[in-house]
Order: C-alpha cells, then sequence, then structure tokens
C-alpha cells in the first residue's frame, strides 16, 4: 500500500510565514487511540485536538469533521490491521497452520484486551448508526478485504489437501470473518485464551 502524504495544515503559517505541514499517518494514529479509548459518541473535537497536538481548524480544514477524522482514522487503521493479516495468512508455513495461527492471533489478542475496548473496527461497526450509510460502505469494504485474503487461505488449503475440497470459498471465508469478529466482541468482557482458543480449533476442524 502506499504511504500516506504528507499534508499541510490549511491557513496556518510558521513564525516565518511558511505552511506548517503534519504527517497524516501519525495523526490518523492518534486519533484512531482516541476512538479506541472512548469510542465515537464519546470522543470530542478537543479530546482530538490534544491528542494529535492540531488545532480544530487544522483537522476540520483536512479531514471535514469530526465523522471524517473517524472515517480516515478507520481507513488508517484497517489498512494496517490488513496488512497484518495477509502477512500472517502469508507466512511460510502449511497453509491449515498458517490460517489457524493468523485466526489465533485474534484470540490471543481479544483475551489480552478484556478490560480494554476491543479493535477499532469492532467498536466503531457495533456504534453504526443505521443512517450512517458513509461508514457502513466503509466497514463494508473492509469485511470485503479480510474476507477476500481468507479465502485465498481457504483455497492454498484445499491445493494442500489439508482442507476439503467440496467447501465453497468464499461461504467459509464468511464463515471464519464471522469467528473473527465474534471473537473481537467475546474479548470484550472476560474470557479466558483458552476458551477462545477452542472457539479457534473447532472452526478449524470445520474445514476438514
Amino acid at each position: 500500500m502506499s504511504q500516506p502524504a504528507t499534508l499541510k495544515k490549511p491557513r496556518s503559517t510558521s513564525a516565518r510565514g511558511r505552511p506548517r505541514e503534519f504527517d497524516t499517518s501519525t495523526v490518523l494514529t492518534h486519533a484512531s487511540e482516541v476512538f479506541w479509548r472512548h469510542g465515537y459518541h464519546a470522543t470530542s473535537i478537543d479530546d482530538l485536538c490534544k491528542a494529535t497536538g492540531l488545532l480544530r481548524g487544522s483537522l476540520y480544514g483536512v479531514f471535514g469533521d469530526k465523522h471524517g477524522i473517524m472515517l480516515a482514522a478507520l481507513d488508517h487503521y484497517a489498512d494496517g490491521s490488513i496488512a497484518r493479516l495477509a502477512e500472517r495468512l502469508n507466512a511460510p508455513l502449511p497453509p491449515a497452520e498458517a490460517l489457524r495461527h493468523a485466526i489465533l492471533h485474534y484470540a490471543k489478542a481479544a483475551s489480552a484486551l478484556s478490560t480494554q475496548r476491543s479493535c477499532l473496527i469492532t467498536n466503531i461497526t457495533l456504534e453504526m448508526q443505521s443512517d450512517d450509510a458513509a461508514l457502513r460502505e466503509r466497514v463494508a469494504a473492509i469485511q470485503r478485504r479480510m474476507a477476500t485474503l481468507l479465502a485465498a487461505a481457504v483455497i492454498r488449503g484445499q491445493a494442500s489437501g489439508a482442507f476439503s475440497s467440496t467447501l465453497d470459498e468464499k461461504a467459509v471465508s464468511n464463515f471464519l470473518l464471522c469467528i473473527i469478529q465474534g471473537l473481537r466482541v467475546l474479548g470484550r468482557v472476560d474470557r479466558t485464551e483458552s476458551e477462545l482458543t477452542a472457539i479457534v480449533d473447532m472452526a478449524m476442524r470445520a474445514l476438514v
């Protein structure tokens, strides 16, 4: 994926009259952390200004409003999350083992976050209002990207003989996506790693 471009702060100049600049990736990382800790609705623009070190006008000038900042932060977070999923699925391991390790990552992460908020994508999805078409489309696109990676992993498993050749890779990828999202939601309450690992192993047995 291409690296985020460095954007200029609009209508803001330094003491020497030259436009200030800020790194968009860093700003969105900080914004993601705020949304992750507090949720979208409980996060204020002042919270975002404090976390990013930017003035309200600078944030509005680039992202439009709080909703725009959230969408950009979600994209930034999802890019990193999906890249890491792809890396785990394409690890130099037998296909079935690579897939299990990739899903097991979510079980471990979910159990570690039992006293905190879960994945940002999951949090924002659960907060989504029924009339927020832009967010719904964004989340759907993220889910499609994840499902595509999972479908490719299933096909590799079928080619190796580890998974049943009768499985429909699209249906299985959606099933595995549900498992991943379910692990994230279960992780929001007190669940042990062993409990969540058992779910992963049950899911893997369904592919044989």
